[in-house]
């Protein structure tokens, strides 16, 4: 009954437990820009001497991975007109392409853009942004413009401030706990006992055992089996297999063990996130493991019989999430040692 109950609480205890993420699809935006119109435009009277516009628009994002994004626009823009003695109202519509910088909140973009105020005419637009996220769903943006009208040949700019909610599922990641039970065995005292170990000398085959020391049932000093393990993780920069010189120390202690525990050896796995093709990351994953195992032999002295790598490419990843940081826990290098020492188990 005692086991079962052990049992049933270590599987209580090994239980996942949830951790909510966002699978972000779709980002819905709300903005207001001012449009500096050419100076061409304020000199022409076929343009009503179009001056600034201030906007007020909406745009639709579709997230296509951690580098894309899709948009389209829309904006009501109020323009001044005649030397700013009368107002004019036009409409701007268009599509961009979105390429966000890695590890960055800076974007920059370019699209296509139909404008319908004293003239109606067709640009083309560049520019950049910055993303400032103020939770996982709601963060705020400023962008800087140019437009270049392919039909009449002038140049406006533009710049906007806007607030986005994003669209997504929440996923469950799964993280387990292992239980740990130990087990103490008890000592029965017997009677005629010169050394004080607990075991009678008829049947003690071990005399004069030290009294700090447990011993067996013969009277015998016990030992025990203690695990003992390293563990590596070495993190690499994207499309690289060069450690970073911050994390040589780390590879030492490894170095370390493996010189105090001459009876072990390892294999050194490299990873890599799911950018790029299968083949390309099998590759990467090689290099990275090399490089680790180049430390280990070249700088430490470390036996290369003793080192084996493997690349695992794209195959083991650690998150499937197509996010920067997923990509970032992905790419990386670890190892693994175990093995077990005697120790002499001491009366507590």
């Amino acid at each position: 009954m005692k086991a079962f109950k052990i049992s049933l609480l270590a599987a209580l205890i090994s239980s996942p437990l949830a951790a909510e993420t966002i699978d972000k699809t779709w980002e819905l935006g709300v903005f207001g820009d001012y449009i500096k119109s050419s100076t061409n435009k304020e000199a022409r009277m076929d343009w009503y001497q179009l001056e600034a516009g201030k906007s007020i628009g909406i745009d639709l994002q579709k997230i296509i991975n951690d580098y894309w994004n899709v948009r389209v626009e829309i904006a009501g823009t109020r323009y001044d007109i005649d030397n700013g003695t009368d107002k004019d109202y036009g409409i701007r519509g268009g599509v961009d392409a979105i390429y966000k910088l890695e590890d960055s909140d800076l974007y920059m973009f370019a699209g296509v853009k139909r404008f319908s105020n004293a003239k109606s005419y067709n640009a083309v637009n560049i520019g950049a942004g910055y993303n400032f996220e103020v939770s996982d769903r709601l963060s705020f943006y400023s962008e800087a413009a140019i437009y270049k009208d392919v039909d009449y040949g002038y140049i406006d700019q533009g710049v906007k401030l806007g607030v986005k909610y994003t669209f997504g599922d929440v996923k469950q990641a799964q993280v387990s706990i292992k239980p740990a039970v130990a087990a103490v065995p008890a000592v029965v005292a017997k009677v005629l006992d010169s050394d004080n170990d607990g075991v009678s000398d008829n049947i003690d085959r071990c005399a004069d055992t030290p009294v700090t020391v447990k011993v067996d049932s013969m009277g015998c000093t016990l030992y025990s089996e203690q695990a003992v393990e390293i563990k590596l993780n070495i993190a690499f920069a994207n499309n690289s297999s060069i450690v970073e010189p911050a994390l040589v120390d780390d590879i030492q202690r490894l170095a370390d063990f493996m010189k105090e525990y001459t009876n072990t050896s390892v294999e050194i796995e490299g990873h890599t996130s799911i950018t790029g093709t299968a083949d390309y990351n099998l590759m990467m994953s090689k290099k990275r493991a090399e490089s680790v195992k180049s430390i280990l032999v070249n700088k430490f002295n470390i036996d290369a019989s003793r080192l084996t790598t493997k690349g695992y490419g794209q195959t083991q990843l650690l998150s499937t999430d197509n996010t920067i940081a997923a990509h970032k826990l992905n790419r990386r290098v670890v190892a693994k040692i175990a093995t077990s020492v005697k120790e002499v188990v001491t009366k507590g």
